[in-house]
């Protein structure tokens, strides 16, 4: 395997897009969304990776597809671990040597 076809774990992936979201949450997100996710993120917290959904697309310009992608969603649940609010939906890369992030805030 060479290291362009070195991927990501999806251990990797879910912390780096935590990371990229607590470093840009506070110039994306209206202050209500941050207290709230200050407040509730650490008892009902999910954060959970899945294949790219059909419309990014639109929003990045070049087709997405599932071997190189993933979709990540940062956002609160309940007690069955189904999300109730949700922060972002964001798209990486899962290829080690590129380094590429999209993030929806606040999607519906």
């Amino acid at each position: 395997m060479s290291l362009n076809d070195e991927m990501h774990s999806v251990e990797e992936l879910l912390d780096t897009a935590l990371e990229l979201f607590m470093e840009l949450a506070s110039d994306n997100l209206p202050e209500h969304e941050i207290a709230l996710f200050n407040q509730e993120f650490n008892n009902h917290g999910l954060l959970a990776e899945s294949d790219p959904a059909d419309d990014w697309e639109a929003d990045v310009g070049f087709a997405v597809n599932d071997e190189e992608y993933a979709e990540i969603w940062v956002g609160l649940g309940n007690a069955e671990e189904e999300y109730e609010h949700l922060f972002a939906r964001m798209l990486l890369s899962r290829r080690v040597d590129e380094k590429f992030c999209h993030i929806e805030w606040l999607p519906q």
